[in-house]
């Protein structure tokens, strides 16, 4: 009895290791056969993937750079249980973007999208629903006077306070992030919020304080988007519970500003988008719908940080572009005071008048390279693209600085030449492959508040300053830091005003 029991178990045994020997042979089979039809890459480690590819570079970019350069403009990078298709070439990103944009446009299902915005908002949403919320807030913006004459006067105020406070700190050596921070996050919070906040207001400080730390550690704690784990180990050594934590803070206090909103809410009288979007809400109450609180305080929440973190580091590199070419600065002068002069302030009416100006708006686009990996796509279906498959739920990391360090497009990429975008007859052209705003259906919104700020800030800056090293033997370099966007290295300067 018991030789046949054991003779029974041993053929179940057998039987067991011979299915499960199937069960791994097909698993690396499908494995082998989805990798083969991914586009090239290097080839990832069991568990780990390509993570040393990546975190062994003290410079992400040139590490994509050199990827591109072995694998050309589509490059597969497994980190954790995720896939990413680097998509580099203006050609590629957008035939990928653009004419496929049907089915690239969906944001990746990271850990970030997932615990921190739930996947509202309108940078985390995809399908359907963001199509809503998004043409809703464009709506909604341009009630407040997103492409209206009437914006201007918000921008305008800003920039004549930012000149008071640099006329207050005249001559001295000076941190310029926190001036500028404070007066372009003022546009987007009169908007949004329908109030400013004066510089120095501490409630703002700390608001600002907890965004920027967290823009600074997106990249250390990026990791805990492909190992959501990180963010038990001891120490936090990546920053990923302070992301965390900051974000909760960043949270509450978005709720109690939709909070106040509610308790003040008069439908005859509508100050700024939130009071629109709750106006929204009550329309649609008891509606099925995507319109909650949750998602108005994630929309507002990408509204601030978009709108102020793009922006200021554009200006934040204008500074440092100033300071290393003062060449540029005393063009940009001239062709202000020839335009302008000193008796009013600059205009958006002036632009078509100063192509140099909008020159070096480009070219500092361009040389500082804002957002030099773009917001991450995701593929809504399996996309066949280039003799590839691109599996549904892939994330799509868009290069965007091969497009801007391109030298058939660019010679001698690392220069700073505005006069590039300049042709023989004095015009502003060849700007179409600078796409800091992105194409496709996820371009930014803002793109156009975003050019009007950086047109009247420059040109008031450099009519009434001019803008010089803290120690002429010692200028700061051009060099940056990736996070959300690629900011300057800090740096000093002194603001001296023009007599």
């Amino acid at each position: 009895m018991f030789g046949v029991l054991l003779e029974l178990i041993s053929g179940s045994s057998g039987l067991v290791w011979t299915l499960l020997v199937l069960v791994v042979a097909y698993y690396l089979w499908n494995r082998h056969q989805r990798l083969k039809s991914l586009p090239p890459g290097p080839t990832p480690l069991p568990l780990l993937g390509n993570i040393l590819n990546l975190a062994g570079s003290s410079d992400p970019l040139q590490t994509f750079r050199k990827l591109r350069e072995k694998y050309g403009d589509l490059v597969t990078l497994h980190v954790g249980s995720y896939t990413i298709v680097v998509v580099s070439g203006y050609d590629t990103l957008r035939e990928l973007f653009v004419k496929r944009g049907d089915v690239t446009s969906d944001r990746p299902n990271t850990f970030a999208f997932r615990e921190i915005t739930k996947g509202e908002g309108i940078v985390s949403r995809s399908g359907a629903e963001w199509k809503t919320q998004r043409t809703f807030a464009i709506g909604g913006l341009r009630d407040f006077g997103f492409g209206k004459k009437s914006l201007e006067g918000k921008i305008r105020e800003e920039v004549e306070i930012f000149l008071m406070v640099l006329d207050v700190e005249e001559g001295k050596p000076l941190h310029p992030e926190s001036f500028v921070q404070t007066s372009v996050a003022n546009i987007i919070c009169a908007i949004v919020f329908g109030k400013r906040f004066e510089h120095g207001d501490p409630t703002f400080i700390e608001l600002l304080t907890l965004i920027n730390e967290n823009m600074s550690l997106v990249a250390p704690s990026g990791l805990l988007n492909f190992f959501p784990s990180l963010r038990y180990v001891p120490g936090d050594p990546a920053g990923c519970r302070k992301v965390l934590n900051n974000a909760e803070k960043i949270i509450k206090y978005l709720y109690n500003v939709i909070d106040a909103h509610q308790k003040d809410y008069d439908e005859e009288n509508l100050k700024d988008f939130i009071d629109v979007y709750l106006k929204e809400l009550k329309d649609k109450e008891g509606q099925d719908t995507s319109f909650t609180v949750s998602q108005l305080m994630n929309t507002i929440a990408d509204m601030l940080i978009a709108g102020m973190e793009t922006t200021t580091t554009t200006l934040l590199w204008a500074i440092l572009f100033f300071l290393n070419n003062p060449d540029v600065q005393k063009r940009c002068h001239e062709e202000v005071m020839k335009v302008v002069g000193e008796g009013r302030f600059p205009s958006l009416s002036d632009r078509s008048q100063m192509p140099y100006i909008e020159a070096t708006i480009t070219e500092i686009l361009r040389c500082g390279n804002i957002v030099p990996l773009g917001v991450p796509h995701a593929t809504s279906e399996d996309v066949h693209f280039k003799g590839h498959i691109i599996p549904k739920g892939t994330m799509l990391m868009p290069n965007i600085v091969s497009v801007h360090t391109n030298p058939q497009k660019f010679p001698d990429p690392g220069k700073f030449n505005p006069s590039r975008f300049i042709d023989s007859d004095g015009k502003v052209s060849g700007t179409d492959h600078v796409i800091s705003f992105f194409f496709g259906r996820r371009v930014c919104m803002g793109e156009a508040l975003a050019r009007s700020e950086l047109f009247l800030f420059l040109t008031s800056m450099v009519q009434r300053f001019q803008f010089k090293p803290e120690d002429p033997d010692n200028i700061p370099p051009v060099k940056g830091n990736l996070g959300i966007t690629f900011k300057p290295c800090e740096y000093k300067c002194i603001a001296e005003k023009r007599v």
